[in-house]
């Protein structure tokens, strides 16, 4: 069995591309379940987020892999094969493994380094488990690919000053207005991106902040701290428009959050308004970016500032590739010894059988012996055991490693009879 990727990224397609192919919660479960009630899939986790809609998954034939996905895409979100053929990302095996550890160290986002997508890593995968699809070998695949990233993350610089769409999308409104100093900001929804949104602003010495939501108890800590952010009730976010410099939105709803009609009759053209939409699907209208005095920006325009930083960190990528080499490398050796790991543990139930079995029938003939005097005989008799069968173990992981796993694991059934 093998690991594929496929799926749709920022890197090959549009905004307008990645929305169509997005995995809602609702969705989720659904496609879930297709994969489920076809055998081709054996492990699946789907990684949907605003830059990325893909699936890694375990199957048994790679060649056939690419065109079932694609099909799966197509059935699922209802498109035509054009819209698809020329957005596709696929990869299989050690190309496939590689590419997950880079996406988990931040080198596949729009924001070299950032933060954000180690946490989305490790919820896709959470819930994959919790719906049983991700078994031995994406567990394996996606603990190892977090754990690199971590550390990672810790003994290079690139974990100094992270970087997040939030943080480039602030970088932007200060690009288009100069300063934040005085300027007055509303931000709708309040997830990781819009809380991170909210720190930059505050770095940035914003004037007041509007913070939007549809639960006012999240963000009451938040305002008891800064007394110059208010709650906005969600049913109230177009009122607040007249008041306003700047308009962030990153909401998860699945459809526009403002309406171009309803947005110009509350605008009213009253002052120039700049509009960061880093949600997907969009939040905002691609319609309200032609309205007089708007300035709208979306997650794919915020590149130029992106790669600004991406030349600064440029270096920290070589140092990032041989960490994940090495690490690679380690998960391959696990991987090669997947058919002997099962000879192993069947040898040491085997050997601790033998030795219970042995052990039983001479404490029954020195029954008479301290119990002392017993634990030690038992210490050497199970310690002799194990001794005998260092060497064959190891040899059988060597054998693994060199891609002879398979070969060895018929030898042990046929030698061993186990």
């Amino acid at each position: 069995m093998k690991v594929v990727v496929f799926g749709v990224t920022h890197k090959n397609s549009t905004i307008a591309i990645r929305e169509k192919v997005a995995f809602s919660k609702s969705k989720l479960q659904k496609a879930y379940n297709i994969m489920e009630s076809d055998a081709f899939v054996k492990e699946a986790v789907i990684l949907s987020t605003c830059n990325r809609s893909e699936i890694i998954a375990v199957v048994e034939d790679t060649k056939k892999a690419e065109t079932w996905f694609k099909d799966f895409y197509i059935n699922f979100f209802h498109l035509q094969e054009e819209e698809i053929e020329d957005y596709c990302l696929f990869k299989k095996e050690r190309e496939a493994v590689k590419y997950l550890y880079e996406v988990c160290c931040g080198l596949d986002s729009l924001v070299l380094g950032e933060d954000q997508i180690l946490g989305q890593v490790k919820e896709a995968h959470q819930m994959a488990i919790e719906l049983k699809h991700s078994g031995k070998i994406l567990n394996k695949l996606f603990l190892e690919a977090i754990t690199t990233a971590k550390e990672i993350k810790t003994k290079t610089s690139i974990s100094e000053n992270p970087l997040s769409i939030s943080y480039i999308a602030v970088k932007q409104v200060e690009k288009q207005l100069n300063s934040l100093k005085g300027k007055s900001v509303l931000v709708v929804g309040f997830g990781e991106m819009s809380r991170l949104a909210v720190e930059h602003l505050l770095d940035k010495g914003i004037g007041k902040i509007y913070i939007c939501n549809r639960r006012s108890e999240t963000v009451e800590a938040l305002i008891k701290k800064h007394d110059h952010i208010q709650y906005i009730d969600f049913d109230k976010k177009y009122s607040v428009l007249k008041d306003i410099d700047i308009l962030i939105s990153a909401t998860g709803a699945p459809h526009y959050v403002y309406y171009a009609k309803e947005f110009e009759a509350c605008y009213q053209n009253n002052k120039p308004l700049c509009i960061v939409d880093i949600a997907l699907p969009r939040d905002i209208d691609p319609a309200i970016g032609e309205i007089q005095g708007i300035k709208l920006f979306h997650i794919d325009q915020l590149k130029d500032i992106a790669n600004e930083n991406l030349a600064s960190r440029q270096k920290l990528i070589e140092e990032i590739q041989n960490y994940i080499e090495v690490a690679i490398r380690d998960y391959e050796d696990w991987y090669q010894c997947l058919p002997v790991y099962p000879k192993i543990e069947a040898i040491k139930n085997y050997s601790q059988q033998l030795a219970d079995e042995e052990l039983n029938k001479m404490f029954k003939k020195l029954s008479h012996i301290p119990q002392k005097d017993r634990e030690t005989i038992e210490i050497i008799v199970r310690s002799l055991v194990k001794k005998m069968w260092r060497k064959p173990i190891l040899q059988l992981k060597d054998a693994g490693v060199r891609g002879k796993g398979e070969e060895m694991a018929s030898f042990v059934d046929e030698f061993l009879g186990l």
